[in-house]
């Protein structure tokens, strides 16, 4: 049996019994939720894009968000592979 404590339980990042770094609120629970669900169908997340572009090529501009989803949608559909129809 664990002693009583007063404290409330501290909330853990991964469930390994370590304290989460920062309290998530509603609005990046539904980022989160938002890119997850993009992800799942295959929709192109310009907002990525722009953070990993900033990281890779900062001296480069990005893409329009036009052009980025242009460029997503002929990608993803452009390529040729064998079709059944």
């Amino acid at each position: 049996m664990q002693p009583h404590t007063d404290s409330p339980t501290v909330p853990t990042a991964c469930g390994c019994g370590e304290p989460a770094e920062h309290v998530t609120t509603f609005g990046e629970r539904f980022a989160f939720f938002r890119q997850a669900v993009k992800r799942i169908i295959g929709a192109p997340d310009y907002e990525v894009y722009l953070a990993r572009h900033r990281q890779i090529h900062p001296e480069v501009p990005p893409m329009s968000e036009k052009e980025f989803f242009r460029f997503a949608m002929d990608r993803r559909y452009s390529r040729a592979s064998p079709r059944c129809c």
